[in-house]
């Protein structure tokens, strides 16, 4: 209570620099790694997504993370499941590699491998989960090591990989993509995704300055003051009837939607802004999505292949 009656105090020039220090985003990273970003619980959200999907094998792919974060937990994942190279991208780099320790040694590492074993030879990913436990300090060699190589900054609106890539990834990143730079990176991230490769994209669509106590109110502020700032920090306002015409706008593939949950419980803003494209009340209170997209094995129309 005392550090958050302080904080209060401090002017928002002094507030903002410490949010925008090393020091500060440490911090931050080591709560998250014991947390959400703890090892067996992002199991559990790719084990989902993969079942959902019923995606292919990660064994000898090449698979690049949009927006891995402070905690490259999700890139362990993809080396546990065997890929030859995971390509973790952020736009800012800011990755805090040291608290992956931390993500791993507080995991239970049954559930680690109870998720992710149908997705791989169970002795391989034992043998390498038990690699990492071993592991006492992780950095950016470590991990380039293990086949992970961190790409920071990187802007997949602006750039291409430019080299073939079997499997995407994003865990509630594009949702904070700013709506203008959305198709460059969708049509980015397409073209190098090789014949037989795919994408799970999750999202999640409320407010993120509020998500418990108005996941909605975002959609009521005018257009105009919406600024870049503000999409990538409360999120872009996009709402699933608008991504589904995104992905299936993306050249030579096919994107169905695995999941999607509303929220019920809150109240829409009395006032939808007219910037907000929408179909309605049940689009608008649509809370998460994931988005599964594929490139299929042939050089012909996406809708011919198999």
């Amino acid at each position: 209570m005392v550090r958050h009656t302080m904080r209060r105090l401090m002017p928002k020039a002094v507030r903002d620099r410490l949010k925008s220090s090393r020091q500060y985003e440490a911090v931050l990273a080591r709560r998250l790694a014991s947390t959400s970003k703890r090892l067996d619980i992002c199991s559990a959200q790719f084990a989902q997504d993969f079942h959902l999907s019923r995606c292919p094998s990660l064994s000898g792919k090449v698979c690049p993370e949009i927006g891995s974060g402070w905690v490259l937990s999700h890139a362990l994942l993809c080396h546990l499941l065997g890929a030859k190279t995971v390509l973790a991208t952020d736009i800012v780099s800011h990755a805090h590699p040291e608290v992956l320790h931390t993500a791993i040694q507080e995991s239970v590492a049954s559930i680690i491998r109870d998720a992710l074993a149908p997705f791989e030879d169970h002795s391989l990913l034992r043998s390498r989960l038990d690699d990492l436990l071993r592991i006492r300090h992780f950095d950016l060699d470590v991990l380039e090591r293990l086949g992970i190589q961190y790409l920071a900054p990187f802007d997949f609106a602006r750039d291409r990989l430019g080299v073939p890539v079997d499997f995407v990834f994003s865990h509630s990143v594009l949702e904070h993509v700013p709506c203008e730079d959305v198709r460059a990176l969708l049509d980015n991230v397409s073209a190098d995704l090789s014949p037989g490769g795919f994408m799970i994209s999750d999202m999640h669509l409320e407010d993120h300055q509020d998500i418990s106590g108005d996941p909605f109110g975002f959609l009521s502020l005018p257009g105009k003051e919406y600024s870049r700032s503000l999409q990538a920090a409360r999120g872009n306002r996009i709402r699933k009837s608008v991504w589904q015409g995104y992905f299936n706008g993306m050249t030579g593939t096919r994107s169905r939607f695995i999941y999607e949950w509303s929220r019920g419980d809150k109240e829409l803003p009395a006032h939808i802004d007219q910037s907000v494209r929408h179909e309605g009340t049940a689009d608008l209170r649509i809370s998460h999505i994931g988005v599964y997209t594929e490139r299929p094995q042939c050089a012909g129309p996406a809708d011919r292949c198999t």
